[in-house]
């Protein structure tokens, strides 16, 4: 972690915070978001080295540890929010093979794109808690339906 800590600065940022008046919580805040950076990059270097079975056995712990929020397959919705780009592009993408999917049926435009080669992203984390959101404002949307229902009766 000390290694971390030393190969994180970035000269640009360290100037900045030292001739800015910045707060000392802004400047924790700032070094935290830095740490967070080149975790994601270790991480991602770490993934690449990864093999075949390797990747594979990293994909069933973290199925198991988070089994409710990833899903095996991801759809080009989905996928489209993750990488920030339209979903017109992923299927673009899906097409000339810059993504690892495959149609439901020959021609028919439906894509079935395996999850696992999105855990490394750096966008995979805020993309869960933005599926979290949208799943826990569905079940509120329909217990107050539910309530609204019971009260008719």
């Amino acid at each position: 972690m000390t290694t971390l800590f030393r190969t994180a600065g970035n000269s640009n940022v360290d100037e900045y915070e030292k001739t800015s008046t910045l707060s000392e919580n802004a400047r924790r805040y700032l070094g935290l978001v830095r740490l967070s950076l080149e975790l994601e990059k270790q991480k991602e270097k770490m993934y690449l080295a990864l093999n075949e079975q390797e990747k594979e056995e990293v994909q069933n712990v973290l199925s198991q540890i988070t089994e409710p929020t990833i899903p095996e397959y991801l759809t080009v919705r989905d996928v489209a929010l993750l990488l920030d780009v339209t979903p017109q592009m992923v299927r673009r993408y899906c097409a000339e093979g810059k993504i690892d999917a495959y149609q439901r049926l020959e021609g028919s435009g439906k894509w079935i794109i395996p999850t696992a080669q999105f855990l490394h992203h750096p966008s995979w984390p805020a993309f869960l808690r933005k599926r979290q959101k949208i799943k826990n404002q569905s079940i509120n949307i329909a217990e107050k339906m539910l309530e609204y229902l019971e009260e008719e009766e």
